[in-house]
């Protein structure tokens, strides 16, 4: 079910895997992950879907997620766990006036919180020990199709030896996306050195469908 395995550092990568798809030899997802596919995402999953293809523009794979950061042309999540053991506020005495009310809470608050270490998250969630990033890349080509990748990879390790960027990736160096195919990318002009432009599915391309 996965399109690729490795790490998508920049829109340029992003792009390549959404030609890669076009041209039939990466598979696009066509429907959402089934519980058994969800539990199998690791570090170095990446999922490449077309909006109308697959009938979906939400990904949904289970986990908990932090809410999303800005990182470049990526939004990046970090995965969460459950919350952690509440705060319980004592209860404040009767015909306490508002203003006292709201200092009091605040310093109540501030006193629980103390000793907190950088796992914990906000709205009482903590970050999942070792958990998985996730990334997502979303473009509009041309003729109209709305393109989005999830990525995903392991905080401790987002640049490991073993997984492939796809613009390394020798499987992939002879593929050069159409000029203007991919709006606001300069993927064109950062693929120097490559075969001339590929316009339509390769003759037996696996996964070859209409683009």
């Amino acid at each position: 079910m996965e399109t690729y395995q490795g790490h998508v550092r920049t829109p340029t990568d992003a792009i390549l895997l959404f030609e890669a798809c076009r041209l039939g030899l990466l598979p696009r997802v066509q429907r959402r992950l089934s519980e058994k596919e969800r539990q199998q995402i690791k570090s170095g999953s990446v999922f490449v879907w077309d909006e109308r293809e697959a009938g979906m523009r939400r990904w949904t794979d289970g986990k908990s997620w932090s809410a999303s950061r800005v990182s470049g042309s990526f939004l990046t999540y970090r995965e969460m766990e459950g919350k952690r053991g509440g705060i319980h506020l004592p209860p404040l005495p009767q015909g306490t006036s508002a203003a006292r009310r709201a200092r009091e809470r605040s310093n109540q608050q501030s006193d629980g919180s103390k000793g907190e270490s950088d796992e914990d998250g906000p709205d009482g969630y903590r970050y999942k020990p070792d958990g998985l990033m996730k990334q997502s890349f979303s473009i509009t080509t041309q003729n109209g199709q709305h393109l989005h990748l999830i990525s995903y990879y392991a905080r401790s390790h987002p640049t490991a030896t073993d997984l492939r960027q796809p613009s390394a990736d020798a499987t992939l160096r002879h593929i050069r996306p159409p000029k203007n195919m991919y709006p606001e990318s300069t993927v064109n002009e950062s693929t120097g050195g490559v075969p001339a432009v590929t316009r339509g599915p390769m003759p037996g391309s696996p996964y070859a469908h209409s683009p």
